[in-house]
């Protein structure tokens, strides 16, 4: 039950520490990431898209002694996305950074925006062949996650980006429920981490091939 029990504030703020030191992308860029994978049309394997986060596969990520505890984290993390997204939709609110202006706060959205359309690209096809209905919903995302949206932008008054921004969350709702219909019903939605089933084999341990050898002389080499 513990992966379907979502991170707590204390608990992201040891996710956001986890992905630096393993290199990945930031917190609201995960959150947005997540965010497209759990409404996708098809199910997105962490196969697929965990190298978004960390630029290595998860074969290469698995090899990693640290790496389970934030595995298990960003699992947990997807799965209370998705739970929210389907049981308590009005309750979804993205991650987004905020800086203190003073006398206002700034709401931060282009990573989170970022990620969002990085998990778009991991299903492109339906989602390009759906664009024309889902265009103006896509739209504030893409205003400061794409590539052309600096200009529009610049060319905007405060008022308006502000209207974007928080337009954001009702958007990403509907969209989810856009694509419910066509999601594969047999396909469970919840992740799950990968666990090591035998304990790993310590580099000065005698290799489980049978050679005889020490393990960093032999498999381990590799």
């Amino acid at each position: 039950m513990e992966l379907l029990t979502p991170l707590n504030a204390d608990e992201l703020d040891q996710l956001e520490l986890m992905l630096k030191e393993h290199q990945g992308i930031d917190l609201s860029m995960l959150d947005g990431l997540l965010t497209a994978v759990a409404s996708s049309p098809e199910f997105l394997s962490p196969e697929v898209w965990l190298p978004e986060v960390f630029k290595q596969t998860l074969e290469e990520l698995e090899k990693v002694d640290s790496f389970n505890p934030v595995y298990r984290f960003i699992i947990r993390h997807f799965n209370g996305i998705e739970s929210i997204l389907s049981q308590a939709p009005d309750k979804f609110e993205p991650l987004f950074y905020e800086r203190d202006m003073h006398d206002s706060v700034n709401v931060i959205v282009d990573n989170w925006c970022r990620g969002y359309l990085t998990g778009i690209r991991l299903c492109q096809s339906q989602w390009h062949n759906n664009m024309e209905a889902l265009q103006a919903w896509l739209y504030p995302i893409l205003i400061f996650g794409g590539a052309s949206g600096k200009q529009v932008r610049e060319e905007s008054d405060r008022e308006q980006i502000l209207q974007w921004k928080a337009e954001i969350p009702s958007a990403v709702r509907t969209i989810y429920q856009y694509w419910l219909e066509y999601r594969p019903k047999q396909e469970p939605r919840l992740q799950q981490p990968f666990i090591r089933e035998n304990p790993k084999t310590g580099r000065n341990e005698a290799c489980p091939c049978g050679s005889g050898k020490k393990f960093k002389l032999c498999c381990g080499a590799h």
